[in-house]
């Protein structure tokens, strides 16, 4: 025979499996053995206990059948959650960087507790590349070399690299890499461009918290191996990751993030294999809810098999990274969770008696009651399957009452969870595993059906023993137009991630393509970043070829090495909006009628200037947390009212409008410097005069924040006005309302700046589009990515030629958006939405379903793309949404044959924001497999007013003059927050 082994080390439970895949379509399922048993101290002893079990209940079984030994843990991701300074090492980050990102420092997104666990040094360095591979600096060896005499006098153990735009170019995290060998050979490094892909802080938060498991990660995987070998076994022992895949030992060890939610995969993964023989649950999705001995994790496995996954961005212990993981919601419900009694009410959890449960709980002669008291001693059928404790001693203990309460408490935190992970209206089946399951009623709100497979109590060893196996590449190629095509090299890819797939052992014949992009590289010509990711069945006869068999040594062998010791220390953590009641929430207006911007205010408008954005704008994230940084530091934003600017300026008085150019892909890696400050400073210089105000070019998008960039008391100190150009984003420059409003305005002089060293002052040009292709044409030669500052505006033509309060309006949908998650009713948000925006006459629900196919391709800098969106119900109906940089229209069609009906289309804003987080997803993010919807906005009538207007804002304007615009509804002005609140 040749047989696998399961484990999955929870924090309650650890769980393990014996089973022979070749019998799993059996009604065993292929199980020969399994075992629950409470998780030691000792996981090296525990993981061995659990497999002498197993042996014990198959005697037959030969040793040299067991083909792998497979592990899922949570120890890894549960040392970050909990914060845990016993297993977590201080780390030492150096930027490779030049000028860029020095004003978002590492850590500036960690909860204030971790930071203070894990910030042992912080060096900015030269070198780093553009997106085009230019160095923007050189390495130098010298201040390498100064930084690791700093990083030795701390005694740091571990250090990250992270290079600017390092996925694309590897040389400089390398050849630091080498330096840092060199002068300091123990100590451990981690380059970030093997944690993590695009995406600068959130490619390094992931290599930082990879950095401070290392040590304990490695101790573990090796007490792995050494427990495996003292039973007797001489295969290779593997790790599940993230996907539902496997690692290698030797992978995981130098990876470790890479496992942080295997524990959740695990057991989806099992729950498709026990049930992929049910005819009911074939091509459909189901919920799997996974109730442990604490908690209840709660996802959806598709019909593919696989978790859906979260957003492009993922967070662990409140760190937000950019490797995709599958959406779970927890809550504190489990089989441990503690039950109180008064009245006429009944609550169960959060907290619980955990792994304790065999000494606290009645059942078992403890004191506390606990939702496993509760539901034996009202089902004693449940006591055989369960097995624990004494039914004596629970029988009689509880009114008839009491179970009604607890079964309704418990069918309604599951039924919130449940409805907020459906994406329609329709009851999805609903499928329970985890050894506390058995508290689950069999009735759910939003479920179709309730039931338990068999073997459920250890669904996560299955999953962990059944894990596929995967082949990645990702890689950026120029291909000259002479060279193959995109769709050519695309193949290229496929073969190459299907071989190395089949090379860690992958069956040929089932190896299927779950991941597939070919997305165009902004402002490099014939450039595009691939993708692609291929999944296999374990080929078992090559299985132990594949993954060798590591030998720990005889010191491993005799010691466990895998105690799991812990240091948890609650520390003060900073600001959360989770903290403040948002119905309640005034924000701050002086007596000047001045708007002081606060954290809360900043967390609005984070959400709304992205919605706001189209698609467009690049994510407003990275300037967020710059202007967050500021305020703590204890920096003023002052916002004013548009009807106040007279008394700020003088009769000559200027009012500058501030903003980047360039690509959101380059925005998110390429950190800023002090492009805009050095844009501002240049412009005033030249023309003489200082500016009084600043405004941000648009709202939407990363530009909504930079006139506080601009205007801070330590930059130019002076008042953000509230309004902006395009009451949006748009994809160019000309495309503002002062160029549709006002006769013969020009933006010239204006100047740009790259933040390092390279300022130009465009003097004149004809009229704003030459400007815009002067702008556009510089990009590629000075990084893709620029700090622009345009010519000043007097009062008059603020008033005539911007979108007012628009700042408010950002702020309004963001408060919108946390007050729906607040009172978890994400349900109704795209109606919330509506409303913060002026109610049903001047926004639409148009569309929810899930993203099904994305094109891109690129155009004199522009990403050009196409959305297909599809509604997860019986009609199948589709949505396209055209874009350049920003959603364009929007058709819903029947079918692929059907050319659909233009429902919405620009100046109208047409935003997708994602079902499950409330939050606007840009068109660099579009991505198969994501639940949206969809709304539309009417603009300011500053674009629906004239003719002019339309043709530089509508359809016309992108190049689509066979679309006629209809509007979506009426403008209502937003009431202004100052004017509010005052």
């Amino acid at each position: 025979m040749s047989l696998l082994i399961g484990i999955d080390v929870g924090g309650t439970n650890t769980d393990s499996v014996l089973l022979d895949p070749t019998k799993s379509k059996d009604t065993s399922r292929g199980v020969l053995a399994w075992n629950k048993s409470n998780t030691t101290s000792d996981v090296s002893f525990g993981i061995e206990s659990a497999i002498s079990s197993l042996f014990e209940q198959v005697p037959d079984v030969k040793k040299d059948e067991i083909l792998a030994v497979t592990i899922g843990t949570t120890h890894f991701i549960n040392a970050v959650i909990e914060k845990d300074k016993a297993r977590l090492d201080k780390v030492a980050i150096l930027r490779l960087c030049g000028p860029y990102s020095r004003t978002t420092e590492p850590f500036t997104d960690f909860p204030s507790g971790l930071k203070s666990i894990l910030n042992g040094y912080i060096g900015f360095l030269d070198g780093g590349h553009y997106v085009h591979g230019d160095e923007v600096q050189p390495i130098n060896e010298t201040e390498v070399l100064e930084h690791c005499r700093k990083i030795k006098e701390l005694d740091l153990k571990s250090v990250v690299l992270v290079g600017q735009f390092s996925p694309m170019v590897k040389d400089h995290e390398d050849k630091v890499e080498e330096i840092i060998s060199k002068a300091l050979p123990e100590i451990q490094i981690v380059k970030s461009y093997e944690v993590a892909g695009l995406g600068f802080l959130e490619r390094e938060n992931a290599a930082i918290l990879n950095a401070a498991i290392l040590r304990f990660a490695k101790k573990v995987i090796l007490s792995f191996n050494a427990a495996v070998q003292r039973i007797g076994l001489t295969c290779p022992v593997l790790l599940t990751q993230n996907d539902g895949t496997i690692l290698s030992s030797d992978i995981a060890s130098r990876i470790p993030i890479s496992t942080f939610s295997s524990g959740a995969t695990n057991s989806m993964r099992g729950a498709s294999f026990l049930c992929m023989e049910e005819d009911s649950l074939k091509d459909t999705s189901i919920i799997v809810v996974d109730v442990g001995g604490t908690t209840t994790d709660v996802g959806v496995l598709l019909p593919t098999g696989f978790p859906r996954q979260a957003a492009s961005h993922s967070l662990v212990g409140g760190v937000r990274m950019n490797f995709s993981m599958p959406h779970v919601e927890s809550i504190g419900l489990g089989g441990g969770s503690i039950v109180r009694v008064s009245d006429d009410i009944v609550s169960v959890g959060p907290d619980s008696v955990g792994n304790e449960i065999l000494k606290k709980a009645v059942i078992c002669g403890g004191e506390i009651v606990t939702a496993t008291d509760v539901s034996i001693a009202f089902n004693d059928t449940l006591y055989d399957d369960v097995q624990i404790g004494d039914l004596k001693l629970i029988t009689n203990k509880f009114e008839s009452s009491t179970m009604e309460k607890f079964t309704t408490e418990v069918a309604a935190k599951l039924g919130r969870v449940i409805d907020h992970l459906r994406t329609s209206a329709d009851p999805l089946p609903v499928l329970l595993v985890g050894g506390g399951s058995f508290i689950v009623p069999q009735e759910l709100e939003g479920a179709s059906k309730v039931f338990r497979p068999p073997y459920y109590n250890v669904a996560n060893a299955i999953g962990a023993a059944m894990s596929k196996i995967s082949g990645t590449i990702h890689t950026i190629k120029l291909l000259p137009p002479d060279s193959i095509s995109k769709d050519t090299f695309l193949e290229k890819c496929i073969e190459e991630a299907k071989q190395h797939a089949i090379q860690r052992g992958a069956l040929k014949s089932s190896i299927t393509v779950v991941e597939m992009s070919h997305d165009p590289v902004p402002y490099i010509p014939n450039t595009f970043e691939f993708h692609v990711k291929v999944v296999g069945d374990v080929d078992f006869a090559k299985l132990q070829k594949a993954f060798k068999f590591e030998e720990a040594s005889t010191i491993a062998l005799a010691e466990s090495g895998g105690e799991v010791l812990k240091d948890v220390t609650e520390a003060k953590e900073d600001f959360s909006i989770d903290s403040i009641d948002v119905n309640e929430y005034k924000p701050l207006i002086n007596a000047n009628r001045e708007w002081i911007i606060n954290e809360i205010d900043l967390e609005f408008l984070r959400i709304g200037t992205y919605i706001l954005g189209c698609g467009g704008g690049g994510t407003p994230y990275p300037s967020f947390l710059d202007i967050r940084h500021l305020v703590r530091q204890g920096e003023i934003l002052k916002v004013i009212d548009i009807k106040d600017i007279k008394n700020y300026i003088k009769d000559d008085g200027l009012i500058i409008p501030v903003g980047f150019a360039g690509s959101p892909t380059v925005a998110i890696e390429q950190l800023k410097s002090e492009e805009l400050v050095h844009a501002a400073r240049c412009l005033s210089q030249y023309i003489g005069k200082v500016p009084e105000l600043v405004y941000p070019l648009e709202i939407g998008g990363g530009n909504g924040f930079t006139a506080f960039e601009v205007g801070a008391s330590s930059r130019l100190n002076i008042p953000v006005v509230d309004c902006d150009l395009m009451g949006r984003a748009y994809p160019t420059l000309w495309q503002t309302t002062a160029n549709a409003c006002l006769d013969n305005f020009k933006y010239s002089p204006a100047v740009i700046s790259n933040g390092n060293g390279n300022t130009m002052i465009i003097s004149e040009t004809a009229n704003n589009v030459i400007l815009e292709r002067v702008v556009r044409t510089s990009l590629t030669e000075l990084g893709t990515h620029v700090g622009k500052v345009s010519s000043p505006m007097n009062e008059s033509q603020i008033i005539a030629g911007t979108v007012h309060k628009s700042i408010s309006l950002a702020w309004r949908i963001g408060k919108a958006v946390c007050l729906a998650k607040q009172e978890l009713d994400i349900e109704n948000l795209p109606s919330r939405i509506i409303d913060s925006v002026g109610g049903p006459e001047t926004g639409k629900f148009l569309f929810s379903g899930k993203i099904i196919d994305v094109s891109r391709k690129l155009f004199k800098g522009h990403v050009y793309g196409e959305v297909v969106i599809e509604e997860e119900s019986e009609s199948k109906r589709q949505m396209v949404i055209p874009f350049k940089n920003e959603n364009i229209y929007c058709t819903i069609r029947r079918d692929k044959e059907d050319e659909g009906e233009i429902v919405c289309s620009v100046p109208d804003l047409i935003t997708v924001i994602e079902i499950d987080t409330g939050e606007a997803i840009g068109t660099p993010d579009y991505k198969y497999g994501l639940t949206v919807f969809v709304l539309g906005i009417a603009p300011s009538n500053k674009w629906t007013d004239t003719q002019k207007a339309l043709d530089i804002g509508g359809p016309k304007g992108f190049g689509f003059n066979e679309v006629v615009y209809n509007p979506i509804g009426k403008y209502i002005e937003p009431v202004s927050v100052i004017d509010e609140y005052s």
